[in-house]
């Protein structure tokens, strides 16, 4: 291995989620020197060309914060490629790391020395359901692990890995907005029952069938704000059965419905009870929120929130510095961090929530 890293990292960032951006940012501004080719594989309708141009907001910001010599100095080891030009030139890697899903890209073109690092779970655990970035990467990583270097990470695993203070203070600008923009609109948004990903939909509201990753952030959201919803149930409860039949319409019958209701529903007294609380903040007549019938899905921007739930924004806006335990989990950076250890021949694929804050705290 030459005495700087070199590393290719498949990402999706512009997807809904700001987790790619968090975790290229540990590793441009990384203490350890890298060499890093960053490819944008494009999901979610986001093309691989539009990933690269919304990376380059980021880019800009961190860039900000340095000389032009320093500037110079952190950009003259990283390229950048699409995925339609990556895969028609042939590269030799000491690492890779694989953030996205592939599209069925097999990496014919790519040789890698050491470890090929994997967010996910290779063999899918009894009664899961395959990780995300699984989608279209079967050939890859097939070949990787036969070849003996294949790393995968618990999906499970890296779901509890989230913010602390420390690490908020890491990210600022786009990112710190980006950041708090995504915890709020996972809250209040559901998955759209027509997403490609609609099979994930489920595990995500409710904790006994996924990760919960979006029950648990509305659960910690009533723990900090002290929500004491009085809302009456019913809208509530519609708004959860209605969303259910529309992911059944979509071909999604897990036969645990009945149980994911009633768990999409305590997120929605919570939710209700969070706008009763801004609306009551800001001196405003109390709305409920799911009057439609209907639970809102994550296809809103920051430009674009749906007009009942702006009360709700200024509240979570002005007590974003508490909630930082509701963000999104921090799924990528969890498994960059493992990459570095690599690197130094330390596994940390199980490092403990406490451990992994801590170490990746002083690496960038």
């Amino acid at each position: 291995m030459s005495s700087i890293p070199s590393i290719v990292v498949f990402t999706d960032v512009g997807v809904k989620d700001i987790d790619d951006e968090i975790l290229l940012q540990y590793l441009l501004e990384n203490k350890k020197e890298l060499e890093l080719h960053i490819v944008f594989m494009g999901s979610d309708g986001v093309s691989p060309k539009e990933a690269l141009k919304e990376w380059f907001k980021y880019k800009e910001h961190i860039l900000s914060k340095y000389t032009i010599e320093e500037q110079l100095d952190l950009c003259k080891n990283i390229s950048y490629h699409t995925i339609e030009n990556f895969k028609n030139i042939t590269f030799s890697f000491d690492y890779a790391l694989q953030i996205a899903p592939m599209s069925g890209y097999n990496g014919a073109n790519i040789d890698v020395k050491e470890k090929y690092v994997f967010a996910g779970d290779y063999i899918t655990p009894e009664g899961s359901r395959p990780s995300f970035n699984r989608v279209g990467a079967e050939e890859i990583l097939d070949r990787f692990h036969e070849e003996g270097k294949l790393v995968d990470i618990s999906s499970a695993h890296m779901a509890k890995m989230r913010f602390n203070q420390e690490l908020v203070c890491k990210f600022t600008g786009p990112f710190r907005d980006s950041i708090v923009f995504t915890a709020f609109m996972l809250a209040f948004g559901r998955m759209d029952p027509k997403h490609p990903a609609n099979k994930f939909a489920e595990g995500l509201v409710n904790p006994h069938v996924g990760r919960g990753a979006n029950y648990n952030s509305v659960v910690k959201m009533k723990e900090v704000l002290d929500i004491h919803s009085d809302s009456e149930e019913g809208s509530v409860s519609g708004a959860a059965t209605k969303y259910f039949r529309d992911l059944e319409e979509n071909g999604i019958n897990s036969g645990t419905h009945e149980d994911s209701i009633k768990s999409l529903t305590v997120m929605n007294m919570i939710l209700q009870g969070i706008s009763d609380k801004s609306c009551k903040g800001s001196g405003m007549e109390k709305v409920n929120i799911f009057q439609s019938g209907e639970v809102y899905t994550s296809n809103f921007t920051v430009n674009s929130i749906p007009e009942l739930l702006k009360p709700s924004w200024e509240l979570f806006k002005a007590n974003a510095d508490k909630l930082y335990e509701s963000f999104n989990p921090v799924y990528d950076l969890f498994a960059g961090y493992v990459l570095i250890g690599l690197i130094d021949d330390e596994c940390r694929k199980v490092d403990s929530v406490e451990v992994f804050l801590k170490n990746v705290c002083l690496e960038f």
